[in-house]
């Protein structure tokens, strides 16, 4: 046998040969199974007591107090323990008394044989099915402790739903059925789910008899005025040859995410008709502005002409981008490697700060939307010169460490006192300023 976890074993016999035979060839059998003796039931009752036993093999014939008298005696504290009559005697009475008293197993023991494999046998497989039933007992204390406190409900159908194997407390908060009557009528569930789910509901179930996890969302009619959206997750459990045994799952309320869902869908559909308003109310102005430019410039060459049909341009583009930065709630466009030179000196010309200048002391590729940027560097250029006077001077650069670039100017600069506070949402030292 393989070496596990050991079997403390108590063997009860008052022929101390017999006791000492059997003790050493159940010892060469198994080396699991550590064996504790007795030469009476009182010794054995002591024993019970002080160690920790997992089995008890016992002789019959024993002077005051019987095999079967200790049975009875064992079953009064331990009535699960794993007990063995080992008895080179019996009787039908005997044998019909130690069944009644709760036996787990009556031998025969056969002077010819050396019976120590199947004592061995039968010892370990009784104790490790013991174990294996405890630890089943523990797991679903566990499991119906926590499902007592979960609002979640937790249940366990037959393959063919004609039978509730388990349902926790929290079939009643969301069902507002008592798990009782469900019990009666596995199926009176489908009573309360809204008619027009129903037959999604029932596919779902087929499909998870048949095999298949499935995962479904349906309407509970709690009672008249109450109706919930949850979520059921089936999924079917298999045996060794592949037939589903059972169907495990749990269902949960999900109806604070449905409305979450639909009051978004609400928000998008609004923003999407505020867009398009804005939209047309910014174009139409903007389309006039450049037709009118156009046909000035066909005219009369100017360049100050040309230089607002760039302005139109890019406001054009500005309206494309926030537009549908505001619809999708992300930036446009995918990054690419642009140099810093070229995109600052871009963000400077769109500015047109004539009076100003802008010196660019190194350059590097940034991986970035080109638009985006150019829109980012296009404030801050503007903020030097307006802050910082119309004849400011600008220089760009990379950091000393290679990590990063900048944008800096000679204008006054700002207060020691204003350095944090500038950083905040919506600060500013102007009245008309934002």
């Amino acid at each position: 046998m393989r070496s596990e976890r050991p079997v403390d074993l108590l063997y009860v016999n008052d022929d101390d040969q017999l006791r000492e035979l059997v003790s050493r060839q159940l010892r060469a059998e198994s080396d699991r199974l550590r064996i504790e003796t007795a030469d009476s039931a009182a010794e054995g009752e002591r024993l019970l007591a002080e160690a920790s036993i997992d089995c008890v093999l016992c002789d019959h014939h024993m002077p005051d107090v019987t095999g079967v008298e200790f049975l009875r005696r064992v079953r009064e504290e331990r009535p699960d323990l794993p007990f063995l009559l080992f008895t080179n005697t019996g009787t039908e009475t005997v044998a019909s008394e130690s069944i009644e008293a709760g036996v787990t197993d009556y031998v025969i023991q056969d002077t010819i044989e050396n019976q120590a494999p199947l004592l061995a046998r039968k010892v370990v497989t009784y104790v490790e099915h013991r174990r294996a039933q405890r630890e089943r007992d523990r797991t679903n204390r566990r499991l119906r402790e926590i499902a007592a406190v979960t609002d979640q409900v937790w249940w366990v159908f037959s393959p063919t739903w004609d039978e509730l194997r388990f349902i926790n407390e929290g079939h009643e908060a969301i069902f507002g059925q008592a798990p009782a009557e469900l019990r009666d009528d596995p199926t009176t569930f489908l009573d309360r789910i809204h008619e027009d789910d129903v037959e999604r509901v029932r596919q779902a179930m087929e499909s998870c008899s048949k095999g298949t996890p499935q995962v479904v969302e349906y309407r509970v009619e709690k009672s008249d005025s109450v109706r919930l959206w949850v979520e059921s997750r089936c999924k079917p459990i298999t045996g060794e040859d592949g037939a589903v045994t059972s169907l495990v799952g749990l269902t949960r309320d999900i109806t604070d995410r449905k409305l979450y869902d639909r009051e978004l869908t609400e928000t998008v559909d609004q923003l999407e008709e505020f867009t398009a308003t804005v939209s047309h109310d910014l174009r139409n102005p903007l389309n006039v502005a450049a037709g009118n430019l156009s046909l000035v410039a066909s005219d009369v060459e100017d360049e100050r002409i040309d230089t607002a049909l760039d302005a139109v341009t890019r406001m054009d583009t500005l309206i494309d981008e926030l537009l549908t930065l505001a619809k999708e709630g992300r930036t446009l466009g995918e990054r690419r490697d642009v140099p810093f030179e070229e995109i600052v000196e871009k963000s400077y010309e769109n500015v047109r700060a004539p009076e100003s200048s802008l010196r660019v002391t190194g350059s590097v590729a940034l991986p970035c939307d080109p638009a985006r940027v150019t829109q980012a560097f296009e404030n801050i250029i503007r903020n030097a010169v307006e802050h910082g006077g119309s004849g400011v001077t600008l220089t760009a650069g990379v950091l000393p460490d290679g990590d990063g670039v900048f944008i800096e100017d000679d204008g006054p600069g700002i207060p020691p006192a204003e350095r944090e506070r500038v950083f905040e949402k919506g600060h500013t030292t102007r009245e008309d300023g934002s």
